[in-house]
This record gives C-alpha cells, sequence and structure tokens, in this order.
C-alpha cells in the first residue's frame, strides 16, 4: 500500500505518518508540503498510490486543486485533513470529488476508521456537514468557484475591511484586491460589497 500525505506544517505531517504506519503496518508513506511537490511525487512514483491524504490549507490548495486532481487520479481516493477549515469549504470538497474529511483534531482511532472506510470505497464525513439547509448546503455552489485568494478577499470584505486593509493583510495592491472583487462578486452573483458580505457571514467565513 502507498499512501501520500500532503501538509506544509512538518510537525503535524509527521505526526500523521506515525500514526498511519500504526494503522497499516506495510504502508509506504511519501511526504510532500505543497501541491507542487505532491504532483512532483506522483510524476516521480513509480506505482500508482492508494491514497491521498490533503490538509486543505496548504500552499496551491483549493477546491480547484482538489477537482483537478480527482480528474487527474481518479481511481484514488482523497481524504481532506485541516484543523482550520470551515464547514462550507468541506462540504464544496466533498462535491469536488474528495471521499472524506479528517479534522486534525481526530484521535488515531477516529483517524484509522475513516482511512478504513475510505479505502474500502466508502466515504467519511462529519454528520453535520450532511444537515440538510445549512449553510453549506446554501453556499457551495457559488463557494466551489472561488479560489483560495478569492476566498481570502471575502473574509476581508465579511469582516468590513477596505480593499486598502484587505491589501495590506494579504501583501497585495488594491488594485489586484479590486480584481479580486470583480471576480468573486460576478461568481457568487453578488449585487453589491454588502451583499458579498452578507453571504461570506451566512457561510460561516467570518
Amino acid at each position: 500500500m502507498k499512501i501520500l500525505v500532503a501538509d506544509d506544517h512538518p510537525l503535524y505531517r509527521e505526526a500523521v505518518a506515525i500514526q498511519i504506519s500504526r494503522i497499516f503496518a506495510d504502508a509506504q508513506i511519501v511526504e510532500v508540503a505543497s501541491v507542487d511537490e505532491l504532483y512532483a511525487a506522483l510524476r516521480e512514483s513509480a506505482a500508482p498510490f492508494d491514497l491521498f491524504l490533503i490538509d486543505y490549507k496548504m500552499p496551491g490548495m483549493s477546491v480547484a486543486a482538489v477537482s483537478e486532481l480527482v480528474s487527474k487520479v481518479p481511481g484514488t481516493p482523497i481524504a481532506i485533513i485541516s484543523g482550520s477549515a470551515q464547514p462550507v469549504e468541506i462540504k464544496a470538497a466533498i462535491e469536488a470529488g474528495a471521499r472524506g474529511y479528517v479534522p486534525k483534531t481526530a484521535t488515531g482511532e477516529r483517524l484509522a476508521h475513516a482511512l478504513k472506510l475510505i479505502l474500502a470505497g466508502g466515504t467519511s464525513v462529519p454528520a453535520e456537514l450532511l444537515f440538510e439547509g445549512s449553510p453549506a448546503d446554501e453556499n457551495s455552489g457559488w463557494f466551489a468557484l472561488l479560489s483560495q485568494r478569492e476566498l481570502e478577499v471575502l473574509r476581508g470584505v465579511g469582516r468590513g475591511l477596505s480593499n486598502k486593509e484587505i491589501g495590506r493583510e494579504l501583501n497585495l495592491a488594491e488594485v489586484t484586491i479590486k480584481l479580486h472583487l470583480r471576480s468573486l462578486f460576478r461568481k457568487m452573483s453578488a449585487r453589491s460589497r454588502a451583499d458579498a458580505a452578507v453571504m461570506a457571514s451566512k457561510a460561516g467565513l467570518v
């Protein structure tokens, strides 16, 4: 069995690898820290991977990145791990093709259960993400269209920050923030900045 663990936090990545080796004693574990390193590992691997365990907040990761990876390795299940992703983000990743979500606060027993279920062809998703009428259900349509950077800009809008303040936080020029806003307003069908702020709040982004 060959499993890829992708997380930009070395200590957590190492801890997950240790847990996996306890669950699957014969597993070959490959560790990477970004989406670019993930694809490099794919190119260099002589044998296909059996499972991807990916941190949603690592560099280069987004709903679009999940969808692209699913299209490139359609036979390999993908599980999302995160300690800070919002429920709507996880729901969108699942809809993009991920087969499960494991919070970073999960115990070793819960991790083992989730991975075995996913490897057996099932899915492992927290029950709260499946409730109808939740913010995730209401917003995942537009949410899935936003890039990671657009989500960061939208969080700033939801917090009531000006374009200049958002740019300062993200180390981006104000004109770049305006371009991101134009794009995300179109994807969200938001008529105004106030509309976008309300939608961000309902989606649990702020």
